[in-house]
């Protein structure tokens, strides 16, 4: 059995899922550590991980960068102010990931995508590496439709290709200049945003697990050491299922994830207009706070919740009007549930598009429009038909898939080899 450092920032779309392989991986007799910053200590603790804390010195550094107050989308001066608060952090989580490293001297690393330095890290230090990501699309590809261009489409016209190769070229572009821009600061981590082969250095060489699955994704290529692994979607954050819910009704979650605080300020009350259109609908809508399970009826028909865990809850709910995170798009996918999808930033566009193309939800630009209205009824009324047609095979390669199996293989792979 191997020494597994597992490391990722205590965002729930990213952490939750290593937390999950962490439990498996120590159930298979795996002697497993966290490292994280201090807002993913507590979820631990309770789980009887040991934890590493990392930048203790400035508690909330991360949330701060990853929760804006006004939308990144690919607004390119937002991004780059974006990897400006990065970087001032990375030296010093490099150092104590160092101390880490040497004092717990892992077999592997297993690091989510947003984590690279942990990777570096480990490199270094001659210890196997595992990247995990549950955004595939955002690896760069030579061969398809780039992403974080705003959502496009998969091609379907000959000046799609035409579309493509530029956008390519552009991301390409971007990322380059992004070297040139921070070179100091990435030669002081020791590293490049290319490797000599092209690869982009945030990624294991050695291993990185996909955590989705390949029917949902538009053709293209991937790296060699790349694998769909499928989604894990579990919460640690186990509470029971709320009395109101209880009750059979034609339900519907409405959830924007648990990042983008200003997609929320009127949350509630777009959901409270589209209940109004709805009468015959109730209407749950998700805060996205974990470890806060309180909740509150605000009118007859619409429930607010802080935090609800979605594989737990999903099979009381019809349907869901989600923004196209990784975590919720998958969870639905699973319980075979029909969606709306209201994309606001980051990764949201490029799901969105895949799930349309792929018929498995329907785009929609607001909450609170008649539209919305006509748009939730058709996926309910005919939710497996010409509507939502490829919901049930995307469900079936969802629970098909083994992200478990897929994380010991990898496991045996980089420590046998690293």
């Amino acid at each position: 059995m191997s020494r597994l450092l597992l490391t990722a920032p205590p965002f729930p779309g990213h952490f939750y899922s290593l937390i999950a392989f962490g439990q498996r991986l120590r159930a298979s007799g795996h002697e497993v550590r966290f490292a994280t910053t201090p807002g993913g200590v507590a979820v631990l603790q309770r789980l009887d991980f040991p934890v590493d804390v990392l930048l203790a010195h400035d508690p909330t550094v991360l949330e701060r960068i990853g929760d804006t107050e006004v939308p990144v989308r690919n607004n390119p001066v937002r991004l780059l102010g974006q990897l400006r608060q990065n970087f001032a952090v990375m030296p010093q989580a490099t150092a104590e990931l160092e101390q880490v490293v040497a004092r717990f001297a892992p077999d592997a690393v297993i690091a989510d995508f947003i984590a690279p330095v942990a990777g570096w890290v480990a490199q270094r230090a001659g210890v196997g590496w595992i990247t995990t990501i549950a955004t595939p699309f955002a690896i760069e590809n030579r061969r398809g439709t780039p992403s974080y261009c705003g959502g496009w489409s998969e091609p379907t016209r000959p000046w799609h290709r035409v579309r493509d190769a530029v956008g390519r070229a552009n991301v390409h572009g971007f990322k380059t200049g992004i070297d040139m821009a921070f070179r100091r600061q990435l030669n002081a981590l020791g590293t490049r945003v290319y490797r000599e082969d092209g690869t982009e250095a945030v990624y294991s060489p050695q291993a990185i697990l996909g955590l989705g699955v390949a029917e949902l994704e538009f053709d293209r290529d991937w790296p060699a050491s790349f694998r769909f692994a499928g989604p894990v979607t579990e919460s640690p954050e186990k509470s029971p299922v709320p009395e109101f819910l209880r009750h059979d009704r034609r339900r519907v979650l409405v959830t924007l994830g648990t990042h983008l605080p200003w997609a929320k300020r009127s949350l509630v009350e777009q959901v409270r207009a589209l209940a109004d259109r709805c009468p015959d609908m109730e209407f749950v809508v998700t805060m996205g706070r974990p470890g806060r399970p309180d909740h509150e009826q605000v009118s007859p028909r619409l429930w607010v919740s802080s935090y609800l865990p979605y594989d737990d809850v999903l099979d009381r709910f019809t349907a869901v009007i989600h923004h196209g995170g990784a975590g919720i798009l998958y969870s639905t996918l699973r319980a075979g549930r029909p969606a709306l999808v209201f994309p606001q930033d980051y990764d949201q566009p490029d799901f969105a598009a895949r799930l349309v193309a792929r018929g498995a939800g329907l785009l929609i630009r607001d909450l609170d429009s008649a539209a919305t209205a006509t748009a939730l009824r058709r996926v309910i009324e005919d939710p497996t038909e010409s509507v939502l047609s490829g919901l049930a095979r995307l469900q079936k390669a969802v629970l098909a898939s083994d992200p478990y199996a897929a994380m010991a293989d990898a496991v045996a792979r980089v420590t046998t080899s690293g």
